[in-house]
Protein backbone atom coordinates (compact mmCIF):
# COMPACT_ATOMS: atom_id res chain seq x y z
CA UNK A 1 0.00 0.00 0.00
CA UNK A 2 0.94 3.07 -0.34
CA UNK A 3 1.80 6.14 2.15
CA UNK A 4 0.49 8.99 1.67
CA UNK A 5 2.63 12.47 2.88
CA UNK A 6 -0.77 13.55 5.65
CA UNK A 7 0.47 10.06 6.99
CA UNK A 8 4.04 10.90 7.81
CA UNK A 9 2.87 14.53 9.19
CA UNK A 10 0.47 12.52 11.76
CA UNK A 11 3.25 9.76 12.76
CA UNK A 12 5.72 12.86 13.33
CA UNK A 13 3.65 14.94 15.32
CA UNK A 14 2.76 11.72 17.54
CA UNK A 15 6.37 11.31 17.77
CA UNK A 16 6.86 14.87 18.76
CA UNK A 17 4.53 14.32 21.69
CA UNK A 18 5.99 11.46 22.94
CA UNK A 19 9.43 13.36 22.81
CA UNK A 20 7.98 16.44 24.77
CA UNK A 21 6.23 14.38 27.23
CA UNK A 22 9.39 12.24 28.30
CA UNK A 23 11.83 15.17 28.32
CA UNK A 24 8.56 17.23 30.90
CA UNK A 25 9.05 14.24 32.53
CA UNK A 26 12.75 13.74 32.90
CA UNK A 27 12.89 17.54 34.04
CA UNK A 28 10.21 17.20 36.91
CA UNK A 29 11.75 13.72 37.94
CA UNK A 30 15.09 15.92 38.09
CA UNK A 31 13.53 19.08 39.65
CA UNK A 32 11.83 16.71 42.55
CA UNK A 33 15.31 14.80 43.13
CA UNK A 34 17.22 18.29 43.53
CA UNK A 35 14.07 19.34 45.58
CA UNK A 36 14.37 16.14 48.03
CA UNK A 37 18.21 16.79 48.27
CA UNK A 38 18.16 20.14 48.97
CA UNK A 39 15.62 19.06 51.52
CA UNK A 40 17.80 16.33 53.01
CA UNK A 41 20.35 19.07 53.33
CA UNK A 42 18.35 21.51 54.85
CA UNK A 43 17.29 18.37 57.52
CA UNK A 44 21.07 17.28 58.50
CA UNK A 45 22.23 21.44 58.42
CA UNK A 46 19.31 22.30 61.02
CA UNK A 47 19.79 18.93 62.93
CA UNK A 48 23.63 19.78 63.20
CA UNK A 49 23.00 23.49 64.08
CA UNK A 50 20.24 22.01 66.70
CA UNK A 51 23.05 19.45 67.91
CA UNK A 52 25.79 22.38 67.98
CA UNK A 53 23.36 24.75 70.03
CA UNK A 54 22.77 21.66 72.68
CA UNK A 55 25.97 20.88 72.77
CA UNK A 56 26.94 24.70 73.35
CA UNK A 57 24.19 25.05 75.90
CA UNK A 58 25.53 21.52 77.75
CA UNK A 59 29.17 22.98 77.58
CA UNK A 60 28.19 26.55 78.62
CA UNK A 61 25.74 25.37 81.40
CA UNK A 62 28.87 22.77 82.59
CA UNK A 63 31.56 25.53 82.49
CA UNK A 64 29.06 27.57 84.82
CA UNK A 65 28.73 24.94 86.97
CA UNK A 66 32.25 24.59 87.45
CA UNK A 67 32.62 28.54 88.09
CA UNK A 68 30.30 28.11 90.65
CA UNK A 69 31.86 25.42 92.15
CA UNK A 70 35.63 26.60 92.80
CA UNK A 71 33.95 30.08 94.02
CA UNK A 72 32.53 28.38 96.71
CA UNK A 73 36.07 26.68 97.41
CA UNK A 74 37.63 30.14 97.01
CA UNK A 75 35.08 31.71 99.07
CA UNK A 76 36.00 28.91 102.18
CA UNK A 77 39.61 29.48 101.96
CA UNK A 78 39.02 33.23 102.22
CA UNK A 79 37.53 32.78 105.60
CA UNK A 80 39.29 33.22 108.87
CA UNK A 81 37.16 30.05 110.61
CA UNK A 82 35.62 27.35 108.66
CA UNK A 83 31.49 27.79 108.54
CA UNK A 84 29.85 26.46 111.66
CA UNK A 85 26.25 26.06 109.91
CA UNK A 86 25.10 22.55 109.84
CA UNK A 87 22.79 23.15 106.94
CA UNK A 88 23.45 23.80 103.26
CA UNK A 89 23.63 27.41 102.67
CA UNK A 90 24.61 29.85 99.88
CA UNK A 91 28.14 32.23 100.68
CA UNK A 92 25.79 35.11 100.65
CA UNK A 93 23.88 36.63 97.51
CA UNK A 94 26.52 37.62 95.44
CA UNK A 95 26.86 33.78 94.68
CA UNK A 96 23.46 33.00 93.12
CA UNK A 97 22.12 33.36 90.23
CA UNK A 98 25.20 34.80 88.85
CA UNK A 99 24.72 35.88 85.16
CA UNK A 100 28.22 35.10 83.30
CA UNK A 101 28.07 34.37 79.13
CA UNK A 102 24.75 33.28 77.98
CA UNK A 103 24.04 31.79 81.57
CA UNK A 104 24.40 31.51 85.28
CA UNK A 105 25.80 29.65 88.21
CA UNK A 106 24.83 29.64 91.57
CA UNK A 107 27.16 28.03 94.67
CA UNK A 108 25.52 25.97 97.40
CA UNK A 109 27.61 24.63 100.38
CA UNK A 110 27.09 21.44 101.86
CA UNK A 111 28.60 20.84 106.25
CA UNK A 112 29.33 17.51 106.71
CA UNK A 113 26.55 15.73 109.16
CA UNK A 114 29.97 14.65 111.17
CA UNK A 115 30.73 18.32 110.80
CA UNK A 116 29.46 19.10 115.29
CA UNK A 117 32.42 16.41 116.39
CA UNK A 118 35.37 16.67 114.17
CA UNK A 119 38.04 19.72 114.52
CA UNK A 120 38.97 19.14 110.63
CA UNK A 121 35.39 20.63 108.99
CA UNK A 122 34.49 19.10 105.65
CA UNK A 123 32.25 20.53 103.09
CA UNK A 124 30.83 19.96 99.62
CA UNK A 125 30.47 22.76 97.28
CA UNK A 126 28.23 22.65 94.70
CA UNK A 127 28.61 24.61 91.46
CA UNK A 128 24.54 24.35 89.89
CA UNK A 129 24.87 25.74 85.96
CA UNK A 130 22.21 26.61 83.60
CA UNK A 131 22.22 27.67 79.90
CA UNK A 132 19.16 27.82 78.53
CA UNK A 133 16.75 24.78 79.31
CA UNK A 134 19.91 23.17 80.27
CA UNK A 135 21.42 22.64 83.91
CA UNK A 136 24.56 21.32 84.93
CA UNK A 137 25.56 20.16 88.14
CA UNK A 138 29.79 19.73 89.56
CA UNK A 139 30.37 18.54 93.50
CA UNK A 140 34.07 19.42 94.99
CA UNK A 141 34.56 17.68 98.45
CA UNK A 142 36.94 19.77 100.63
CA UNK A 143 38.84 19.03 104.21
CA UNK A 144 40.31 21.66 106.59
CA UNK A 145 44.09 21.28 106.05
CA UNK A 146 46.12 21.33 108.99
CA UNK A 147 49.98 22.07 109.69
CA UNK A 148 51.14 18.71 110.15
CA UNK A 149 51.45 18.66 106.07
CA UNK A 150 54.55 21.03 106.78
CA UNK A 151 58.13 19.71 107.88
CA UNK A 152 59.38 23.13 108.40
CA UNK A 153 57.05 26.70 107.71
CA UNK A 154 57.93 30.50 108.69
CA UNK A 155 56.06 33.35 108.17
CA UNK A 156 59.30 35.50 107.66
CA UNK A 157 62.39 33.64 107.15
CA UNK A 158 64.10 35.71 109.40
CA UNK A 159 64.57 36.38 113.46
CA UNK A 160 61.48 38.37 115.45
CA UNK A 161 64.48 41.32 115.09
CA UNK A 162 65.19 40.96 111.29
CA UNK A 163 68.20 39.00 111.14
CA UNK A 164 68.92 36.51 108.42
CA UNK A 165 69.37 32.62 109.53
CA UNK A 166 71.46 30.64 107.53
CA UNK A 167 70.37 26.89 106.45
CA UNK A 168 73.84 25.04 105.70
CA UNK A 169 75.10 22.01 104.11
CA UNK A 170 75.29 18.66 106.32
CA UNK A 171 71.68 19.99 107.54
CA UNK A 172 68.36 18.48 106.20
CA UNK A 173 65.21 19.06 105.90
CA UNK A 174 62.77 15.72 105.06
CA UNK A 175 59.26 16.93 103.81
CA UNK A 176 57.79 20.12 102.19
CA UNK A 177 59.35 23.41 103.41
CA UNK A 178 57.56 27.00 102.78
CA UNK A 179 57.96 30.38 103.99
CA UNK A 180 55.69 33.67 103.26
CA UNK A 181 58.87 35.58 103.24
CA UNK A 182 59.31 38.68 101.34
CA UNK A 183 62.52 40.22 99.39
CA UNK A 184 63.65 41.47 102.90
CA UNK A 185 63.58 37.50 104.75
CA UNK A 186 64.82 35.78 102.01
CA UNK A 187 65.71 31.50 102.31
CA UNK A 188 69.14 32.26 103.20
CA UNK A 189 71.40 28.93 102.09
CA UNK A 190 74.66 28.23 102.38
CA UNK A 191 76.08 24.84 100.53
CA UNK A 192 79.34 25.46 101.14
CA UNK A 193 81.06 21.94 101.82
CA UNK A 194 77.84 20.30 100.81
CA UNK A 195 77.98 16.69 99.38
CA UNK A 196 74.28 16.20 99.55
CA UNK A 197 70.88 18.06 99.14
CA UNK A 198 69.92 19.72 102.62
CA UNK A 199 66.21 19.94 100.67
CA UNK A 200 64.72 16.47 100.27
CA UNK A 201 61.14 17.77 98.73
CA UNK A 202 59.58 20.50 97.83
CA UNK A 203 60.55 24.17 99.11
CA UNK A 204 58.08 27.20 98.30
CA UNK A 205 57.78 30.41 98.98
CA UNK A 206 56.04 33.57 98.82
CA UNK A 207 59.29 36.06 97.99
CA UNK A 208 61.00 35.44 94.68
CA UNK A 209 64.61 35.17 95.22
CA UNK A 210 66.73 32.86 97.56
CA UNK A 211 69.90 34.25 98.99
CA UNK A 212 73.10 31.53 98.07
CA UNK A 213 76.55 31.28 99.21
CA UNK A 214 79.09 30.91 98.21
CA UNK A 215 76.69 31.65 94.83
CA UNK A 216 73.67 31.21 93.36
CA UNK A 217 73.55 27.66 91.68
CA UNK A 218 74.14 27.51 87.75
CA UNK A 219 74.12 24.00 86.81
CA UNK A 220 72.31 21.07 87.74
CA UNK A 221 75.06 19.44 89.65
CA UNK A 222 75.38 22.79 92.12
CA UNK A 223 71.32 22.59 92.52
CA UNK A 224 71.60 19.38 93.88
CA UNK A 225 73.85 20.29 96.60
CA UNK A 226 70.94 22.11 97.61
CA UNK A 227 67.49 20.59 96.35
CA UNK A 228 67.15 16.97 95.87
CA UNK A 229 65.42 17.80 92.84
CA UNK A 230 67.64 20.14 91.59
CA UNK A 231 66.29 23.29 89.73
CA UNK A 232 63.03 21.83 89.97
CA UNK A 233 62.94 21.26 93.93
CA UNK A 234 61.38 24.98 94.81
CA UNK A 235 59.08 27.40 93.29
CA UNK A 236 58.76 31.00 94.29
CA UNK A 237 56.74 33.78 94.18
CA UNK A 238 53.50 31.26 95.43
CA UNK A 239 50.38 32.03 96.64
CA UNK A 240 50.74 33.34 100.82
CA UNK A 241 49.21 30.54 103.53
CA UNK A 242 48.44 32.34 106.77
CA UNK A 243 49.07 31.16 110.07
CA UNK A 244 46.05 30.28 112.50
CA UNK A 245 45.06 33.24 114.78
CA UNK A 246 45.34 32.56 118.19
CA UNK A 247 42.04 31.32 119.66
CA UNK A 248 40.80 29.88 122.72
CA UNK A 249 40.18 26.42 120.78
CA UNK A 250 42.28 23.96 122.75
CA UNK A 251 41.44 26.19 125.99
CA UNK A 252 37.93 25.45 125.38
CA UNK A 253 38.27 21.65 124.29
CA UNK A 254 40.39 21.11 127.62
CA UNK A 255 37.76 22.21 130.17
CA UNK A 256 34.61 21.33 127.99
CA UNK A 257 33.42 24.94 128.39
CA UNK A 258 33.91 28.15 126.91
CA UNK A 259 32.95 29.45 130.53
CA UNK A 260 33.54 28.22 134.39
CA UNK A 261 36.85 28.23 133.93
CA UNK A 262 38.74 28.31 137.71
CA UNK A 263 40.04 31.72 139.85
CA UNK A 264 42.92 29.15 141.36
CA UNK A 265 46.58 30.78 141.35
CA UNK A 266 47.03 26.72 140.22
CA UNK A 267 45.57 23.06 139.83
CA UNK A 268 45.12 20.32 137.68
CA UNK A 269 41.56 19.49 136.66
CA UNK A 270 40.43 15.94 134.83
CA UNK A 271 37.95 17.17 132.28
CA UNK A 272 36.95 14.34 130.22
CA UNK A 273 34.08 13.97 132.03
CA UNK A 274 32.40 17.15 131.21
CA UNK A 275 31.32 17.77 127.99
CA UNK A 276 34.30 15.52 126.64
CA UNK A 277 37.00 17.96 128.14
CA UNK A 278 40.77 17.09 128.23
CA UNK A 279 43.16 17.88 131.02
CA UNK A 280 43.04 21.58 132.49
CA UNK A 281 46.62 22.97 134.35
CA UNK A 282 45.98 26.53 135.50
CA UNK A 283 49.10 28.06 136.16
CA UNK A 284 52.85 27.47 135.43
CA UNK A 285 53.88 23.61 135.35
CA UNK A 286 56.44 21.38 134.62
CA UNK A 287 54.93 18.15 132.54
CA UNK A 288 56.64 14.66 131.87
CA UNK A 289 54.76 12.33 129.75
CA UNK A 290 55.33 8.56 130.50
CA UNK A 291 55.03 5.15 129.61
CA UNK A 292 53.78 2.60 132.59
CA UNK A 293 54.14 -0.92 132.40
CA UNK A 294 50.74 -1.64 130.94
CA UNK A 295 51.48 0.49 127.86
CA UNK A 296 49.38 3.24 129.43
CA UNK A 297 49.81 6.91 129.20
CA UNK A 298 50.70 8.30 132.06
CA UNK A 299 51.39 12.74 132.40
CA UNK A 300 52.94 13.53 135.35
CA UNK A 301 52.48 17.57 136.38
CA UNK A 302 54.24 19.39 138.74
CA UNK A 303 53.50 22.72 140.21
CA UNK A 304 56.04 24.03 143.23
CA UNK A 305 55.85 21.25 145.85
CA UNK A 306 52.70 19.67 144.34
CA UNK A 307 52.74 16.85 141.98
CA UNK A 308 49.98 14.98 140.38
CA UNK A 309 50.21 12.33 138.02
CA UNK A 310 47.32 11.44 135.64
CA UNK A 311 46.86 7.91 133.83
CA UNK A 312 44.82 7.31 130.82
CA UNK A 313 43.97 3.62 130.22
CA UNK A 314 43.16 3.24 126.59
CA UNK A 315 41.59 -0.23 127.43
CA UNK A 316 39.56 0.48 130.15
CA UNK A 317 38.39 3.69 128.87
CA UNK A 318 39.22 5.62 132.12
CA UNK A 319 41.06 8.55 133.37
CA UNK A 320 42.87 8.99 137.05
CA UNK A 321 44.98 10.66 138.72
CA UNK A 322 46.92 10.34 141.84
CA UNK A 323 48.44 12.92 144.13
CA UNK A 324 46.38 16.67 144.48
CA UNK A 325 44.13 18.02 142.07
CA UNK A 326 42.11 21.32 141.73
CA UNK A 327 39.30 21.74 143.69
CA UNK A 328 35.75 20.32 142.44
CA UNK A 329 37.90 18.37 140.09
CA UNK A 330 37.65 14.84 140.42
CA UNK A 331 40.18 12.21 140.74
CA UNK A 332 38.72 9.57 138.30
CA UNK A 333 36.91 9.73 134.98
CA UNK A 334 34.78 6.90 132.86
CA UNK A 335 35.44 8.83 130.15
CA UNK A 336 38.69 9.05 128.27
CA UNK A 337 40.23 12.25 127.76
CA UNK A 338 39.34 14.40 123.84
CA UNK A 339 43.55 14.52 123.74
CA UNK A 340 43.98 18.36 124.88
CA UNK A 341 46.23 19.17 127.43
CA UNK A 342 46.00 22.91 128.07
CA UNK A 343 48.06 25.06 130.42
CA UNK A 344 47.35 28.44 131.20
CA UNK A 345 51.07 29.65 132.40
CA UNK A 346 54.22 28.38 130.89
CA UNK A 347 55.16 24.64 130.51
CA UNK A 348 58.46 25.20 132.37
CA UNK A 349 59.90 22.14 131.39
CA UNK A 350 58.39 19.16 128.80
CA UNK A 351 59.98 15.97 128.25
CA UNK A 352 58.81 12.59 128.19
CA UNK A 353 57.61 9.76 126.02
CA UNK A 354 54.30 9.20 123.64
CA UNK A 355 52.47 5.53 124.35
CA UNK A 356 51.35 3.63 121.32
CA UNK A 357 47.88 3.57 120.18
CA UNK A 358 45.58 0.70 120.56
CA UNK A 359 45.33 -1.43 117.50
CA UNK A 360 44.18 -4.54 116.18
CA UNK A 361 46.05 -5.62 113.11
CA UNK A 362 46.46 -2.76 111.02
CA UNK A 363 43.32 -0.81 112.35
CA UNK A 364 43.71 1.46 114.85
CA UNK A 365 41.14 0.89 117.72
CA UNK A 366 42.04 3.61 119.66
CA UNK A 367 43.80 6.86 119.13
CA UNK A 368 47.07 8.14 122.06
CA UNK A 369 46.89 11.93 120.50
CA UNK A 370 47.92 14.41 122.05
CA UNK A 371 47.78 18.29 121.63
CA UNK A 372 49.70 20.49 124.85
CA UNK A 373 49.04 24.08 124.56
CA UNK A 374 49.47 27.18 126.36
CA UNK A 375 47.43 30.68 126.63
CA UNK A 376 49.39 32.32 123.38
CA UNK A 377 47.30 34.91 123.62
CA UNK A 378 48.81 35.71 126.92
CA UNK A 379 52.85 35.00 125.38
CA UNK A 380 53.10 31.59 127.70
CA UNK A 381 55.76 29.30 126.20
CA UNK A 382 56.49 25.66 126.38
CA UNK A 383 60.21 24.98 127.31
CA UNK A 384 61.66 21.36 125.95
CA UNK A 385 64.38 20.19 128.66
CA UNK A 386 65.32 16.22 127.11
CA UNK A 387 63.81 14.10 124.27
CA UNK A 388 60.10 14.10 123.48
CA UNK A 389 59.66 10.80 121.50
CA UNK A 390 56.87 8.47 120.43
CA UNK A 391 57.33 4.88 122.47
CA UNK A 392 57.12 3.23 118.64
CA UNK A 393 58.58 5.45 116.38
CA UNK A 394 57.06 6.21 112.66
CA UNK A 395 58.57 5.21 109.37
CA UNK A 396 57.38 7.02 106.27
CA UNK A 397 59.11 4.79 103.91
CA UNK A 398 57.16 1.90 105.11
CA UNK A 399 53.42 1.28 104.23
CA UNK A 400 50.84 2.88 106.54
CA UNK A 401 49.63 -0.28 107.46
CA UNK A 402 52.68 -1.40 108.96
CA UNK A 403 52.95 -2.43 113.00
CA UNK A 404 55.21 1.10 113.04
CA UNK A 405 52.95 3.64 111.86
CA UNK A 406 49.87 1.70 112.97
CA UNK A 407 51.45 1.68 116.58
CA UNK A 408 53.32 5.17 116.68
CA UNK A 409 51.07 7.80 118.67
CA UNK A 410 50.41 11.65 117.60
CA UNK A 411 51.76 14.85 119.52
CA UNK A 412 51.57 18.68 118.53
CA UNK A 413 52.32 21.60 120.87
CA UNK A 414 50.91 25.02 120.40
CA UNK A 415 53.20 28.01 122.39
CA UNK A 416 54.19 31.33 121.82
CA UNK A 417 57.79 29.98 121.77
CA UNK A 418 58.88 26.64 122.11
CA UNK A 419 62.64 26.58 123.65
CA UNK A 420 65.13 24.00 123.72
CA UNK A 421 66.39 24.04 127.33
CA UNK A 422 70.23 25.51 128.03
CA UNK A 423 70.49 21.66 130.07
CA UNK A 424 68.97 20.19 126.82
CA UNK A 425 71.14 17.49 125.71
CA UNK A 426 73.38 18.16 122.88
CA UNK A 427 71.71 14.85 120.93
CA UNK A 428 68.02 15.87 120.78
CA UNK A 429 64.56 14.04 119.55
CA UNK A 430 61.65 15.69 119.27
CA UNK A 431 58.83 13.60 117.64
CA UNK A 432 55.27 15.73 116.78
CA UNK A 433 54.43 19.16 114.79
CA UNK A 434 55.18 22.15 117.00
CA UNK A 435 53.74 25.75 116.21
CA UNK A 436 54.94 28.80 117.68
CA UNK A 437 52.87 32.26 117.47
CA UNK A 438 49.92 33.07 115.19
CA UNK A 439 48.30 34.84 112.66
CA UNK A 440 47.59 37.61 115.08
CA UNK A 441 50.72 37.34 117.49
CA UNK A 442 53.38 39.72 117.25
CA UNK A 443 56.43 37.03 117.73
CA UNK A 444 56.59 33.48 118.43
CA UNK A 445 59.64 31.15 117.21
CA UNK A 446 61.24 28.00 117.88
CA UNK A 447 64.75 28.28 118.70
CA UNK A 448 67.92 26.93 121.26
CA UNK A 449 68.35 29.08 124.59
CA UNK A 450 72.03 30.06 124.20
CA UNK A 451 71.91 28.79 120.65
CA UNK A 452 75.47 30.63 119.94
CA UNK A 453 77.42 29.27 123.32
CA UNK A 454 75.98 26.15 124.12
CA UNK A 455 78.90 23.29 123.47
CA UNK A 456 79.32 20.30 122.71
CA UNK A 457 77.48 20.81 119.27
CA UNK A 458 75.38 17.87 118.20
CA UNK A 459 72.17 17.24 116.15
CA UNK A 460 68.78 18.42 116.74
CA UNK A 461 66.10 15.77 115.26
CA UNK A 462 62.43 16.86 114.83
CA UNK A 463 60.19 13.97 113.62
CA UNK A 464 57.02 15.78 112.63
CA UNK A 465 57.18 19.93 112.11
CA UNK A 466 57.95 23.30 113.47
CA UNK A 467 55.76 26.25 112.43
CA UNK A 468 56.51 29.49 113.36
CA UNK A 469 55.88 33.05 113.17
CA UNK A 470 59.34 34.34 112.81
CA UNK A 471 62.47 31.86 112.39
CA UNK A 472 64.52 31.31 115.27
CA UNK A 473 68.22 29.90 115.67
CA UNK A 474 69.24 26.52 116.81
CA UNK A 475 73.02 27.14 116.32
CA UNK A 476 75.72 28.56 114.92
CA UNK A 477 78.39 27.67 112.05
CA UNK A 478 81.37 28.19 110.33
CA UNK A 479 80.58 30.19 106.92
CA UNK A 480 84.04 28.45 104.99
CA UNK A 481 84.13 25.17 105.89
CA UNK A 482 80.08 24.46 106.52
CA UNK A 483 80.95 22.94 109.78
CA UNK A 484 78.47 23.67 113.22
CA UNK A 485 80.04 25.69 115.75
CA UNK A 486 77.82 26.11 118.54
CA UNK A 487 74.00 24.59 119.42
CA UNK A 488 72.78 22.12 117.25
CA UNK A 489 72.77 20.71 113.41
CA UNK A 490 69.39 20.36 112.17
CA UNK A 491 67.48 17.36 110.97
CA UNK A 492 64.07 17.69 110.20
CA UNK A 493 61.67 14.61 109.00
CA UNK A 494 58.43 14.96 107.47
CA UNK A 495 55.82 12.99 109.01
CA UNK A 496 52.76 12.41 106.94
CA UNK A 497 50.19 11.12 109.47
CA UNK A 498 50.02 14.16 110.70
CA UNK A 499 48.42 15.80 107.20
CA UNK A 500 45.73 12.73 107.38
CA UNK A 501 45.46 12.43 110.89
CA UNK A 502 46.64 15.48 113.21
CA UNK A 503 46.77 15.85 116.88
CA UNK A 504 43.38 16.62 118.28
CA UNK A 505 41.86 20.19 117.99
CA UNK A 506 45.34 21.32 116.08
CA UNK A 507 44.71 24.84 114.43
CA UNK A 508 44.37 24.67 110.58
CA UNK A 509 45.95 26.17 108.00
CA UNK A 510 43.06 28.09 106.50
CA UNK A 511 43.14 26.26 102.86
CA UNK A 512 41.35 22.81 102.28
CA UNK A 513 42.95 19.92 101.04
CA UNK A 514 41.01 18.85 97.61
CA UNK A 515 39.49 15.17 98.58
CA UNK A 516 37.49 14.78 95.37
CA UNK A 517 35.88 16.45 92.46
CA UNK A 518 33.15 15.29 89.99
CA UNK A 519 30.16 15.99 88.48
CA UNK A 520 26.80 15.27 89.60
CA UNK A 521 23.23 14.86 88.57
CA UNK A 522 21.49 16.73 91.12
CA UNK A 523 22.18 19.33 93.80
CA UNK A 524 21.30 16.92 96.59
Amino acid sequence: MKTSQSDHAVTHARSDRRNTGSILMLTMIVVMLVIMMALAVLTVTSNSMYATRRQRTRTEAFNLAETGAEMGACWLRTQTYAPSRLDNFNPDNGYINVAMGGGTWTTLIKPDSGNATVFLKTFKVIGIGTSGTTTKYVEIVVKQATFGRFAYFTDKETSTSGGAIWWKAGEVCDGPAHSNNTSISNFQINYNGSSTSIFKDILTAVGTSINYSPSAPNNETTFQKVFKNGSKGYKLGVQRIELPPSTDAQKNAAWGLSTGFPATASGVYLRADTNNGGLYIQGDAAVVMGVNGSGNQTITVTQGAVVTTVTVDLAANTMSATGTVGSGSPTSCTHLTNGVIYCTGNITSLKGSIADNKYTGSTITKRSAWTIATDVNNNKDITLTDNLKYKTRPNKLLATTDVSNVAAGTLGLVARNITISSSAPAALEVNGVMLSGGYNTTSGSFSAANYDTRTPVGTLTVLGGIIQKARGAVGTFNASTGQTSTGYTKSYSYDPRLATDPPPYYPTTGTYDRLSWRQVTSSN
